[in-house]
């Protein structure tokens, strides 16, 4: 759900033209004097953490340099985490915005709409576009109203990542991982078994950012490829199909039930699950590719392989979902919008990319996969995009205003609640993502061309 103000009816029709709109407002840059001595300030915004600390010092060498050569000085300024969306929000409505910023996919139509975001065909060369294409699908979340308004920069792919030694203990075979859910929930068990206490089958960190999106939505997507995510919507029927979540929700309850999943569900945030992946704690975790860096910093010995994801009994993986992720955008209210287009080519490029894969980031250029600092990089090279990664596409969802509870606030309860009856409750939210949906196209503010392929 997003607060009113983000959304205008009929905004999706308008986007293409707010091209050709002059850029207003008050920009986080200084526009400097007539010095030429002078540099122009750049403000770029960026979500903390070990990816953070890779930009920041890259820009520091690159204001030395290049930046000085172009009359421009990046600040570079890590927001908080946990309060990132907020932080941007604010700083759009009380004018106060950077540059340039790391848009989150899941956000950008909301930003879009409320004409917070520049369009970049007019601004980025032609080059810059045409390599992220790939990524700039009609239905894709980087793109609006037929317009991109982000450019990625990772490749977070998604696999099961699993415990060599642990598997062997319990007599599995990790060269044929579990496919389907019930094959996850027999080998959660002889994990557990061997694990004696000291090893669990799976983590499920129900309090980690984002784990409806990545634990949830993920393998009922890959093997269901009419499916989109928040609430499982099927752009061809326009429907949303929210049942379809009981078959993931039955597995977890179960392995939370019967203890073969790591203790603490319910309050297991995402460091505490990797660094307890990290020790050999865990024989089965579902993660994206930024698990390889996260285990990277742990200095973990674990002996880690990323397999397949699986799927519901009765399908076949179709697909793996994935987000080219930390898409950058340039702020509709920035005053020096060249110079900020100069740094926001900077920041998608094959620099930045390097100085990530060098701590094990998964970058987004196959160039770049290729560089001698991650190509002997095994467990990365696991996750390197191959034909059944496809870019999830983007959702109503986020756009919707829905009343009562939220998917995730259902999900939760769910699976928090393992007597509570999964039909209604997933029935209901599926009434609820409906007559939204539903509300939304008929005013206009919504179009329903956008979400199909």
């Amino acid at each position: 759900m997003i607060d009113s103000s983000l959304t205008r009816r009929g905004f999706l029709g308008t986007l293409a033209a707010g091209a050709a709109v002059s850029l207003v407002g008050c920009g986080g840059s200084s526009t400097g004097s007539a010095d030429p001595n002078k540099l122009t300030t750049i403000v770029v915004w960026d979500r903390a953490g070990a990816h953070a600390k890779a930009r920041q010092e890259f820009f520091r060498t690159w204001n030395e340099q290049q930046g000085k050569s172009l009359g421009i000085e990046v600040r570079y300024e890590p927001q908080a985490t946990d309060k990132y969306e907020e932080i941007v929000r604010l700083g759009f409505q009380t004018k106060r915005a950077p540059d340039l910023f790391h848009s989150p996919s899941a956000q950008l139509g909301a930003f879009v709409a409320a004409g917070w975001v520049q369009p970049l065909p007019d601004l980025v060369d032609k080059a810059v576009l045409d390599k992220a294409a790939p990524y700039h699908q009609k239905n894709g979340e980087l793109v609006w109203g037929g317009v991109p308004y982000a450019v990625p920069t990772t490749a977070f792919t998604n696999r099961m990542v699993i415990n060599v030694d642990l598997f062997e203990k319990a007599g599995l075979d990790p060269d044929s991982p579990p496919a389907t859910f019930s094959e996850v929930r027999r080998a959660a068990a002889a994990i557990t078994k061997i694990g004696n206490g000291d090893a669990y089958g799976m983590l499920i960190p129900i309090k980690a950012t984002g784990f409806r999106q990545w634990s949830v939505d993920i393998p009922l997507l890959a093997g269901d490829p009419a499916l989109a995510q928040f609430g499982l919507f099927n752009a061809a029927t326009q429907k949303y199909e929210s049942t379809k979540y009981a078959p993931l929700l039955e597995l977890y309850r179960s392995m939370i039930t019967d203890k073969t999943a790591y203790p603490g569900a319910a309050t297991l945030t995402a460091d505490v699950a990797i660094n307890a992946f990290g020790k050999g704690e865990a024989g089965m975790y579902i993660a994206s590719s930024a698990v390889v860096s996260s285990l990277a910093d742990l200095g973990s010995k674990v002996k880690a392989i990323a397999v397949p994801l699986p799927v519901p009994d009765g399908q076949r993986l179709v697909r793996s979902p994935m987000n080219a992720g930390y898409p950058y955008a340039i702020s509709s209210t920035t005053q020096n919008p060249e110079k900020a287009a100069a740094v926001f080519e900077v920041m998608v490029g094959n620099g930045i990319q390097e100085a990530l894969a060098a701590k094990a980031a998964p970058p987004l250029n196959a160039a770049v996969w290729d560089s001698a600092a991650i190509k002997d990089n095994a467990l990365l090279q696991q996750f390197r995009p191959a034909e059944l990664d496809r870019q999830w596409p983007k959702t109503p969802g986020g756009l919707l205003q829905v009343d009562g509870e939220s998917v995730d606030q259902t999900v939760e309860k769910l699976l928090l609640d393992p007597s509570a009856a999964l039909e209604p409750a997933l029935t209901a939210m599926r009434r609820r993502m409906q007559t939204a949906y539903d509300a939304a196209v008929q005013s206009g503010e919504v179009d329903p061309q956008e979400f199909q392929a």
